[in-house]
């Protein structure tokens, strides 16, 4: 009896081999999904942290804020540009807008308050469109063991089924029936590691996420606080 993977295929049934072929297209669909993922993370972090260190001078130094406008169109692959660029427009046309009532300190939270809302409504869309393809990660993950289960069971069945039937060389010997619980097996450790290599790569993509959102938030929140410091030094009096 064959005990490699080429001889246990030959020997596995029909339902046991659509198992099999199942979980190795999840597994392609899921390194699909990763590839392209990461392939977009590492875009969006460099062109993100080029685009930061483009707007920092500019946000730092009083009167330059305006330099701004239109910088997010040099990095369009940038998330937080896409999230940064428009409230910095708000922002502008708000204190034209406010004319010579930007030094209302009332006037300028309210018009703070109104960007960063704007903000966080920006932030949420470029989450959901990072997020693309991470939920099928995760059903792939949480689905491949059961997948691999069922073909486990099946195989099983299959052999008992031939244990108990002499006329197949069953009558009750454990070697008739080894061929049928190693294929019972084969499934149940193939979509295990489908689900392993799902999990990791789900868990990777989560804790990227997890930075982006800390990156837009840290650099939301300079914006801001310049543009209430730049405030405060306005009415300060000589």
């Amino acid at each position: 009896m064959d005990f490699t993977l080429v001889g246990l295929w030959g020997q596995m049934g029909i339902i046991a081999k659509i198992v099999v072929i199942t979980l190795l297209g999840m597994s392609m669909y899921g390194i699909g999904i990763a590839l392209e993922r990461t392939l977009t993370f590492r875009r969006s972090r460099t062109q993100s942290l080029a685009y930061i260190s483009a707007l920092q001078p500019l946000v730092t130094t009083s009167g330059r804020l305006r330099e701004a406008l239109g910088l997010e169109q040099q990095y369009k692959e940038a998330p937080v540009a896409r999230v940064i660029g428009p409230a910095i427009k708000d922002i502008v046309r708000g204190l034209e807008g406010l004319g010579a009532s930007a030094a209302d300190p009332t006037e300028l939270e309210i018009l703070i308050h109104e960007v960063s809302r704007s903000m966080d409504r920006t932030k949420k869309r470029e989450m959901a469109s990072l997020q693309k393809g991470l939920a099928v990660l995760a059903t792939i993950a949480s689905s491949a063991p059961f997948v691999g289960l069922f073909g486990t069971v099946m195989g099983i069945i299959t052999a008992f089924q031939q244990m108990a039937d002499p006329s197949k060389g069953g009558g009750g010997g454990l070697a008739s029936v080894s061929a049928g619980i190693a294929e019972a097996l084969i499934t149940t450790a193939v979509g295990l590691a489908v689900a392993i290599g799902s999990v990791w790569f789900y868990n990777y993509f989560v804790a990227k996420l997890d930075d982006f959102g800390g990156v837009v938030e840290d650099t939301s929140g300079d914006l801001l606080d310049s543009i209430l410091r730049g405030s405060r030094e306005m009415r300060r009096p000589v």
